[in-house]
């Protein structure tokens, strides 16, 4: 599967008011991260419902809402809680695989469930994105993982194997719904960033 050749592109949904952190650490960290920073810890393993405001060094950084994720949709395996899985996520930072044109149907509708909330759309070239992170290896998912939902009355399978890295993605790079990093990244200087999943674009990190 070559994958970025099929998926040039990740996108990257985040609330304007992060923007100026993101702007100054050049990095995207997992909510997990973010929490233990803020001193929050608890919140690692408790679902959102709604939108959650930290404080880290004076600065108020938004973290989305949960609300999608529901325990009566998901079927876990043995001895895997829904407070493991609430973990798993968190522990994560997600991007929507995408073209130059726009990112997936799934990453345009996870924009549309926000919009009135004018959040911003970070685009990233994946190449990039991997030469500036070669220490860690992009993990994928063939679902929307945080919105299960029941399919003609049966659960979803969600755990640990949800995510894999691309050897073990039995599909094609086109199936590939989610792209997610198990610890923070740094973001390469040619991120983009804009209101709209279709753009226009502009530079993330200005030279001038």
């Amino acid at each position: 599967m070559n994958f970025a050749l099929t998926r040039p592109y990740l996108y990257h949904l985040t609330a304007r008011s992060n923007l100026k952190r993101i702007r100054e650490t050049k990095t995207l960290f997992p909510a997990a991260a973010l929490m233990e920073r803020a001193g929050r810890a608890d919140l690692i393993r408790l679902r959102r419902r709604s939108h959650e405001r930290l404080n880290i060094d004076g600065q108020a950084i938004l973290l989305r809402d949960q609300a999608p994720l529901r325990r009566g949709n998901l079927m876990l395996p043995s001895g895997y809680q829904f407070e493991d899985f609430i973990e798993n996520l968190n522990g994560r930072v997600f991007f929507w695989p995408g073209t130059a044109a726009r990112p997936i149907e799934s990453g345009i509708r996870h924009f549309e469930r926000y919009r009135e909330e004018q959040p911003l759309i970070l685009r990233v070239d994946y190449r990039s994105l991997i030469d500036d992170n070669s220490d860690i290896n992009p993990e994928f998912c063939r679902y929307n993982s945080g919105s299960p939902r029941c399919s003609h009355g049966k659960k979803i399978p969600r755990g640990p194997n949800t995510f894999v890295t691309e050897p073990d993605f039995e599909g094609t790079a086109s199936q590939v719904v989610e792209v997610t990093f198990g610890s923070e990244v740094d973001l390469p200087l040619n991120t983009l960033f804009g209101k709209n999943p279709k753009g226009p674009w502009h530079s993330l990190f200005p030279t001038t």
